[in-house]
């Protein structure tokens, strides 16, 4: 063990190395923030696997899923447009703004709540084998709190209220991983009191803190206006949402198809290691759209890809460096997290570490064309990607195994990429080159 984290030490400097680049930027309370939410995640996740059996863990992260889906939708409908138009908001209509957003986002926590609340309701009865008729309620309260917290903090990062992010956050994620743990280690934990402790925490990193939320002003015109400004990007991002998460999730799904919920649990597993990616992928999230968004406004498009380009380069760095230590010992890393019980499927870890360093080059590249607000070939990329797990994830999982999802996962990346890579280039010499035809046609006036 002693020899392996020494052949490990050169990746943990370069790792140390871009950490400390951050100390004169914009970003270190994100990361902060972020830290403090994956490492709640990562230890739930931990705890929940070593206290429950790989059948219970299993139809947990199964119903988290449910969570993720409606979480995906927000972060269409409401998350994503108020990071690029909220920044670009002058003081006079901000409040109108935000009031306008706050409304949106409570009508939709609740359609949310309702909709999980009749779906395993409906599961019950046409799929009584499953036997989840008691994860209704918490699911349901789960749900719609994890959306208000996960509003709330968006909405500080927006604004540049970083600190208030990271209070929120504290209160969440905070108070949940340790009732969680003496829940585990007494034995008390179940799948609903699970979900219920999830409920309440996010409720209380979501309530107090609306008395930062503000000024808000509420009026129909104003309403009507921002509702007509967001739909212009989420109409392509909404349909997005639900294509994604078949695009991503199909190879998941096929995974109990054929090997049980047993199988869930161990990508799940894995998938929990490697996430400690999310400490910079979700945390760069927070700011980089609303920076990127800055930039173009104040800078144009040069500006823009000026700063996302800075970003690629130094967090692609720290990428490469913790997946490469993740894939050299992956054995490793799933007998210290987990004991014996996961410790055979180092080769799924390490396909999962290629798949996030993939992950990453999507924040950059998704967060310019969201600067441009022309989201349609985020829109476009998804077909394609559906069409490829439909042909393909039950063949991948059926033939290849567990490895077969996670290839076919990294393959509908790959397809994400390439095709909003090629956009953001072409959009951004179009724009080039109407700025110089419009330069040529005053110098003729």
């Amino acid at each position: 063990m002693q020899s392996k984290m020494e052949d490990a030490a050169p990746s943990l400097a370069v790792l140390r190395r871009g950490l400390g680049r951050l100390r004169n930027s914009r970003t270190p309370a994100a990361l902060l923030d972020q830290i403090l939410v994956s490492g709640a995640n990562f230890g739930t996740n931990i705890l929940l696997a070593r206290g429950f059996s790989l059948r219970d863990y299993g139809v947990f992260a199964l119903a988290w899923l449910a969570v993720l889906f409606a979480n995906s939708l927000q972060y269409a409908l409401i998350i994503t447009p108020m990071m690029s138009v909220g920044p670009k908001q002058e003081t006079p209509e901000r409040p109108a703004y935000f009031g306008s957003v706050l409304l949106q986002e409570l009508i939709f926590a609740s359609l949310a709540a309702l909709v999980v609340l009749i779906a395993v309701a409906l599961s019950t009865r046409y799929f009584p084998s499953w036997n989840v008729g008691n994860i209704a309620g918490p699911l349901s309260a789960a749900t719609s709190t994890y959306l208000l917290q996960d509003f709330i903090r968006r909405y500080f990062f927006c604004i540049g209220k970083s600190s208030w992010a990271l209070g929120s956050d504290l209160v969440s994620y905070g108070l949940q991983l340790p009732i969680i743990f003496w829940l585990s280690h007494s034995h008390r934990a179940t799948i609903t009191s699970a979900l219920w402790i999830v409920a309440g925490t996010s409720f209380g990193g979501f309530l107090p803190f609306m008395v930062k939320y503000g000024p808000t002003r509420f009026d129909v015109h104003s309403m009507r206006e921002v509702l007509k400004r967001h739909w212009k990007m989420s109409r392509w991002l909404a349909p997005t949402a639900f294509m994604q998460w078949g695009a991503t999730n199909l190879f998941l799904m096929s995974a109990p198809f054929y090997y049980g919920a047993a199988a869930s649990a161990v990508l799940r597993a894995s998938q929990n290691i490697v996430a400690v990616a999310h400490i910079w992928i979700l945390g760069l999230d927070n700011i980089v759209p609303a920076e990127a968004a800055r930039q173009m406004y104040q800078k144009g498009s040069d500006g823009m890809l000026c700063y996302l380009k800075k970003v690629f380069l130094r967090w692609g760095g720290v990428s490469l460096a913790f997946t490469a230590l993740i894939a050299s010992f992956p054995r490793f890393w799933l007998e210290l997290a987990y004991g014996e019980k996961y410790s055979s499927n180092g080769h799924v870890l390490r396909l999962y570490a290629l798949l996030y360093l993939v992950i990453f080059v999507a924040g950059p590249l998704r967060a310019g064309l969201l600067a441009l607000e022309y989201t349609l070939p985020i829109f476009w990329a998804y077909p394609i990607m559906i069409a490829f797990s439909v042909l393909l994830a039950g063949p991948f999982a059926r033939q290849l195994g567990l490895e077969g999802v996670i290839l076919g996962m990294l393959g509908t990346q790959l397809i994400f990429q390439g095709v909003i890579g090629f956009a953001l280039i072409f959009r951004v010499k179009k724009m080039r080159r109407e700025s110089l035809e419009q330069v040529a046609l005053v110098s003729e006036v």
